[in-house]
């Protein structure tokens, strides 16, 4: 009886070590990672959700007479839409040809006034180039724009607050045609084809002759690829407007 005592008692101790040791309950804390913040948001929107086969279709730097007009005529004979980022003084030198472009259901954005390279001017002057932009399309084509694309892309995240002030997303792109260094059509149209996929954001220009030669070639082979064509605004949604 004593020596059953002892043994129990001896179990008992060692089972106290145990538990000391590994707890019956013990939850292992998952080790924390360090910088696992999420990350900062980009203000530049370089392209769109990959769902449905959509690509935005984009032009810079027009309206240009005798390259917009053709541009407009290759889409509308296949009854697709694109996005015609403008320059404010070209829309209130060719203000007929601004207003085409928004009844044949494309979408207009704002490219600046003179078109220079913002990163290197005041804010007060990034704020002048935009709305002056905006205030002419609004006088001339009765709408307003809901996105900005920088000229030469020259735009730093601390000036993003002054677009988005006005409820106007920043647009950058994914496919660069190179169609402003005059590279010739070929060039051009592989440029495109190879670089397109879903959701992709093609930048190209209606201000130089080039584009518009082979615009209809690229047209035609985007669709044989299946895409399917929508605004910027169907694929970025404006900022708030600060209050």
């Amino acid at each position: 009886m004593a020596l059953g005592t002892g043994v129990g008692i001896a179990a008992q101790a060692l089972a106290a070590k145990l538990a000391a040791v590994v707890p019956e309950t013990a939850v292992v804390s998952p080790p924390v990672e360090k910088n696992s913040s999420p990350p900062e948001p980009d203000p530049f929107n370089t392209r769109g959700p990959s769902e449905g086969n959509r690509i935005a279709l984009t032009f810079d730097d027009g309206p240009a007479p005798g390259v917009t007009d053709r541009i407009l005529d290759e889409l509308k004979q296949r009854h697709l839409v694109a996005t015609f980022f403008m320059i404010g003084e070209r829309v209130a030198a060719s203000p007929e040809l601004a207003r085409r472009v928004a009844a044949e259901g494309h979408e207009i954005g704002n490219h600046t006034y003179t078109h220079p390279k913002l990163n290197s001017l005041p804010d007060q002057q990034v704020a002048l180039e935009i709305q002056q932009t905006q205030d002419i399309i609004g006088e001339i084509v009765n709408c307003q724009p809901r996105c900005l694309r920088p000229p030469y892309f020259a735009f730093r995240k601390n000036q993003s607050a002054i677009p988005h002030g006005k409820g106007l997303s920043i647009i950058y792109c994914d496919v660069d045609s190179k169609d402003w260094s005059d590279p010739g059509e070929a060039k051009i149209i592989d440029a495109i084809l190879s670089q397109t996929k879903s959701g992709s954001i093609i930048l190209c220009h209606d201000n130089h002759q080039q584009t518009a030669n082979c615009i209809g070639e690229i047209l035609d082979k985007l669709l044989e690829l299946k895409f399917n064509f929508v605004t910027i605004s169907s694929f970025v949604d404006a900022p708030q407007i600060a209050s």
